[in-house]
């Protein structure tokens, strides 16, 4: 660094405390040492940025109207130079977010991360996963044609039918007694802004809580170990993080390039003969509300809204559940298959969804 530039730096550091910053970010210990286990936080924050970077440009040239959003969004595709990528890639990213999400839940579940005294972390977590499949949910309305229209439809359907605050939720997501105009301008509002300044606070405060808790470290050893054997995140943490970041980012790359975004025609009152289809990670829930189980309305509303709800009460009550300091897995056999069951369950729903597609 030359005279010029270190006095600008300088300046900058003594108002700022960038080294201090820096120290505290990359400095943080890492119990056992770096590992590839501990990259799922890094990438998910990458993924997070890329989004933001991804849909800001996107933003250039949408129109968020009943009228419009179609055919801006075809606009983008067709006439943007590298649009139909940068839509692809952002349409992409968020099923890439999901996956991360949950296999970064999985892996503190199956850690024991989440105890003691960890669990703010966790249910500061939990709500960050809820938020990542609504950003899923309110960004695949914005295309407006048939496909995101009536999965958008159905999914608003399925929130009428929750007791008491049912109609509420209906005509606040609708705008109205219909999907139409009002609708895509409350979805774009909670696409772009209330979600994602939601996530970024929640990040914040989740990434502050793990840092005071600290890193919980591998399962395998106790304190006095780990502390032996700790370094910091800086370097071996940070290339670890930047390979799997990198594979992520191509992986990514790959799927917008050879399963590009193809829009079905524009958006109207009538399906016709289209049959509506959710994003992937809401097939279990459309295959489960199919079963005759779940007929009926009052089947439909356990199927809809008490199993879900349900599911997210028990979420984050984890760490308040198994309050065992025990941390290794073969040790916590129930909370273990606990979570391969309701794995195992959403992942054959949504074959069995795909198996009934096809046949």
């Amino acid at each position: 660094m030359n005279g010029v530039a270190k006095q600008i730096y300088d300046w900058f550091d003594e108002r700022a405390g960038l080294t201090e910053l820096g120290h505290k970010m990359l400095n943080e210990p890492m119990p056992g040492g770096s590992r590839y286990t501990y990259v799922f936080g890094s990438i998910l924050v990458y993924i997070f940025m890329m989004q933001l970077v991804t849909g800001i440009l996107l933003m250039f040239y949408y129109a968020p109207t009943a009228d419009h959003a179609y055919e801006s969004t075809q606009y983008i595709i067709h006439n943007v130079e590298y649009g139909w990528f940068i839509l692809s890639f952002h349409f992409w990213g968020s099923s890439v977010m999901v996956v991360m999400v949950v296999m970064h839940m999985s892996q503190v579940f199956l850690w024991g991360a989440y105890k003691k005294p960890s669990e703010l972390v966790w249910v500061v977590g939990t709500i960050l996963f809820t938020l990542v499949v609504a950003m899923g949910f309110t960004g695949y309305l914005l295309p407006w044609d048939q496909r995101s229209f009536w999965a958008t439809t159905v999914g608003i359907e399925i929130a009428d039918k929750t007791p008491l605050i049912g109609d509420f939720i209906g005509q606040f997501l609708r705008g109205g007694p219909t999907t139409g105009a009002h609708t895509i301008n409350r979805f774009f509002v909670l696409h772009v802004m209330i979600l994602p300044l939601s996530i970024m606070g929640l990040a914040t405060l989740h990434i502050y809580l793990f840092r005071k808790a600290g890193p919980a470290g591998p399962y395998k050893r106790d304190h006095k170990e780990l502390t032996k054997t700790s370094e910091y995140f800086f370097p071996r943490q940070v290339y670890k993080d930047s390979v799997a970041i990198g594979i992520v980012f191509l992986i990514t790359c790959a799927l917008a390039f050879y399963e590009p975004v193809e829009l079905l025609g524009e958006a109207t009152p009538e399906p016709g003969d289209y049959n509506p289809v959710p994003e992937w990670y809401f097939l279990f829930l459309f295959q489960l509300l199919r079963y005759e189980t779940f007929s009926g309305e009052w089947g439909q509303i356990v199927g809809s809204i008490v199993i879900p709800v349900a599911f997210m009460v028990w979420l984050i009550a984890i760490p308040f559940i198994f309050r065992n300091p025990e941390r290794r897995p073969w040790k916590r056999k129930f909370g273990i298959m606990t979570w391969a069951i309701i794995l195992l369950a959403v992942a054959y729903l949504t074959y069995d969804y795909s198996i009934t597609e096809i046949h």
